[in-house]
């Protein structure tokens, strides 16, 4: 997929950042059918590259792990491994159109995956630099005094009472990376557990909106076969239909306002 960047130390041009991020967001095949985002993740990176919220691409060597920071997105130089692809990766939901998986296979889709959601994360940051330019940091504490409301405040408040209300469970496996128990302070765990809850359903609607409403499905315990427990395993809460319709709504009118935003460049 960017095998010429796993495999430099240098540093990349401003065009070979470009035509990573084309190259690592153009979705596969089997996801551009009945697919209203199919375009949409390109865009996305290359405005964000357009602000400087992604000025480098580099490899986090010796890890599986990829991540967003410092205006920097560092993926992966290892496979992420099988235990942690079934856990991290919601592997449930069809192609309405086609009848294919719209969950990402092992291997460069789960990378491509991963990349959009971090590109997904270097956008909640361009998102709270604008909401709270003075003071970016505060701006988790001004959404959650009502200070700052926004698409992203919004869903991110659903997001952090839930896990308020549900200790060590939330709205996204990826949001129990074991990394945030370091966090001091349980609002602060809490918080940073939310935000990344908020990303990953983003991500999941930008790979594919089946692929979120699938994800809503389950949580809802409205796919057969699956139930509390499942949730349970996955450190996933249950959610009523009520809940699953706000959720859904919420994230469109999010998606709606990123397209604005891309737009009007």
């Amino acid at each position: 997929m960017i095998e010429f960047d796993r495999s430099s130390r240098d540093k990349l041009s401003h065009e070979q950042i470009r035509s990573a991020i084309t190259a690592c967001l153009t979705l596969p095949s089997q996801i551009k059918p009945n697919n209203p985002n199919q375009n949409l993740p390109q865009k996305l990176g290359l405005f964000l590259a357009e602000k400087d919220c992604i000025q480098k691409i580099d490899v986090w060597r010796n890890s599986w792990g990829c991540k967003y920071g410092n205006n920097k997105i560092s993926i992966n130089e290892l496979p992420m491994p099988t235990e942690q692809y079934n856990y991290y990766i919601f592997r449930l939901g069809k192609n309405s159109a086609t009848g294919e998986n719209l969950f990402p296979k092992p291997g460069d889709e789960t990378d491509q995956y991963r990349f959009l959601h971090e590109t997904s994360h270097a956008y909640q940051k361009y998102l709270m630099q604008q909401e709270s330019p003075v003071e970016p940091t505060k701006w988790y504490e001004k959404v959650l005094s009502g200070e700052i409301v926004s698409e992203l405040g919004i869903l991110f408040e659903f997001c952090y009472q839930k896990r308020t209300q549900n200790p060590e469970r939330g709205l996204s496996t990826w949001g129990n990376v074991p990394d945030y128990n370091a966090v001091r302070h349980a609002a602060s765990r809490n918080a940073v557990r939310a935000i990344e809850d908020a990303n990953e359903l983003i991500t999941m609607t930008l790979w594919h909106p089946e692929y979120l409403k699938t994800f809503l499905d389950y949580v809802a315990g409205k796919i057969p076969g699956y139930g509390e427990q499942n949730l349970k395993q996955d450190g996933l809460i249950k959610i009523t239909d009520s809940e699953r319709n706000i959720l859904d709504e919420l994230i469109e009118r999010y998606i709606t306002e990123m397209r604005s935003s891309l737009n009007s460049r």
